[in-house]
């Protein structure tokens, strides 16, 4: 003899699990014309012998608009890419560019040292240098 209430559960969630599917692959947030808040922009980590260096992508946003805050354990970009305006529209079809706000914070493997950090934008792309901070492993200790 089955068990309805272990069928009727286990139905139940093969349907949620395929709604959630379907449900994440529409569009509908990008419609909305006051979507304000962007996915947090993709970002490479990459590490060399006396720094930590990100590279984030960033198109289409002015570099006055981005935000770095570094310490010794991590670093937090913040931003905005604008909506443009279109003065003359009278429909829009599809929209899959974000805009808004979007804020990333990026733990750092291995102390740094943020007041020599420094950071360019060159098309499209965010680079951030960050020296790795220069601990000593031995320290001779004076006894009294």
């Amino acid at each position: 003899m089955s068990h309805p209430k272990k069928n009727i559960s286990h139905t139940y969630s093969n349907l949620e699990r395929h709604l959630g599917r379907v449900l994440s692959h529409l569009a509908v947030p990008r419609m909305l014309p006051l979507h304000t808040v962007m996915k947090a922009p993709p970002v490479d980590v990459y590490e060399t012998s006396d720094a930590i260096i990100l590279y984030m992508e960033l198109p289409g946003i002015d570099p006055a608009k981005i935000n770095v805050v570094a310490d010794q354990h991590s670093v937090t970009i913040t931003g905005d890419r604008p909506v443009p305006s279109f003065t003359d529209t009278t429909c829009i079809h599809q929209l899959e560019i974000e805009h808004g706000e979007f804020s990333r914070t990026i733990v750092m493997p291995t102390p740094i040292a943020p007041l020599a950090t420094h950071s360019a934008y060159k098309k499209g792309y965010l680079k951030v240098t960050l020296p790795k901070q220069k601990q000593q492993t031995r320290i001779k200790v004076n006894v009294e």
